[in-house]
């Protein structure tokens, strides 16, 4: 557009800076930031609103809040934009602090800041505030909840450990038709508390509405693996090869000197991938003198010696950026897919050995690791 001298205007911005926080563009996003103050587009509240999003989603909460503060007017989507961004960063408190404001400004929440307040509840596993909230919507507000309302109160209620009432709940939703977000939810919930029998429940469930879908297959077979049923995970992977369906390709992507860069599980293609695998190799030799045990992939069977640096893409990404960056510097990378349990450990470990922030943006929320330690407590691996 620049080279054929086109203005570009607010639906371009917009559409860039949700291009930047797909891929936590952060440089890139801060570039078209300058250039909107520049063509003097800040006080537009759309874009305004797209700018908390880049920011929330790029990992900087941080610079979403400068944002909502710089806007000289905010409506209820700038205020679920903030919320929704606490939320996706673990922050439960900040989130709630943003509701009970904007409900003091006079500015009646709306059904998507009600699934920003919910995911933040499910993320924070807040079994009571998530209720009370979910209750709130139409008792105080007057918002009839929907079928991703009662769906975000299944996920709730899952990871809370309450399987039997998630299940209830799903079972009496006033809606018609198959649900296969909320027995997705569910199964997701039997994954993370090693609920096997359930787990079939839903995985059954599932294939019965969308048999066209990993995802059911993909999450069954984590269920088995965490808990050493390899033989039953062989069996769901065989199921699933069978029906013809493919995993959906893990990709990461780390922006270095303005350049994107782009790794899938496994990658040999980029032209420093030797580097980085050497750098992989010398922190796998590091993470064990501090005893860490790496687990099983999940995409292979057991094996006697496992290697901490498997080839899993977010891990490829984030020791490219540690050769590729200046010490100190924090490395952030997305991810389409969750970052499996054994990533989730090594990039913590990662974190304290090379003394750097790392964020990696899943397709979950988005983890801040520091030290040893991440802001989802572990929750959410």
């Amino acid at each position: 557009m620049e080279e054929e001298c086109v203005e570009p205007n607010e639906v371009t911005y917009i559409s860039m800076l949700k291009a930047c926080s797909s891929i936590t563009a952060l440089e890139q996003g801060k570039h078209m930031h300058a250039q909107i103050i520049q063509k003097g587009l800040e006080s537009n509240l759309s874009i305004g609103n797209a700018l908390i999003d880049m920011y929330s989603k790029c990992g900087s909460i941080c610079d979403a809040h400068t944002m909502f503060h710089r806007m000289f007017n905010v409506d209820v989507i700038s205020w679920s934009s903030l919320i929704g961004g606490y939320a996706k960063h673990n922050n439960y408190h900040s989130a709630l602090g943003a509701f009970l404001c904007m409900q003091e400004m006079n500015i009646e929440p709306n059904g998507i800041t009600y699934l920003s307040v919910l995911s933040a509840c499910s993320h924070a596993v807040l079994f009571a505030e998530g209720c009370y909230h979910f209750k709130c919507m139409a008792e105080t507000h007057s918002i009839w909840p929907t079928l991703e309302h009662y769906n975000a109160l299944v996920d709730i209620i899952g990871r809370s450990g309450r399987l039997d009432a998630a299940e209830d709940l799903i079972e009496t939703l006033p809606f018609g038709g198959p649900n296969y977000a909320g027995w997705t939810s569910l199964l997701d919930s039997c994954r993370l508390h090693g609920e096997v029998s359930r787990g079939k429940e839903c995985f059954d469930r599932i294939v019965s509405i969308e048999d066209r879908d990993a995802l059911g297959y993909v999450l069954m077979s984590s269920i088995y693996a965490k808990v050493g049923l390899w033989d039953d995970f062989r069996k769901i992977e065989d199921l699933r090869k069978c029906a013809n369906l493919v995993k959906k390709p893990a990709k990461a992507y780390i922006e270095v000197d303005s350049s994107i860069h782009e790794f899938i599980v496994d990658d040999n293609s980029h032209p420093q991938i030797h580097e980085v695998y050497m750098k992989l190799s010398s922190l796998d030799l590091r993470m064990r003198e501090l005893g860490y045990i790496p687990q099983q992939r999940l995409d292979s069977f057991p094996v006697k010696e496992v290697a901490a640096f498997c080839g899993h893409s977010e891990k490829l990404a984030i020791a490219f950026g540690l050769i590729s960056t200046p010490e100190g510097t924090t490395v952030r990378v997305a991810k389409n897919l969750r970052v499996c349990t054994d990533c989730h450990n090594s990039v913590k470990l990662i974190s304290k050995i090379e003394r750097r922030e790392i964020i990696i943006a899943d397709a979950y929320q988005i983890h801040h690791f520091r030290e040893g330690d991440c802001c989802c407590k572990d929750e959410y691996a």
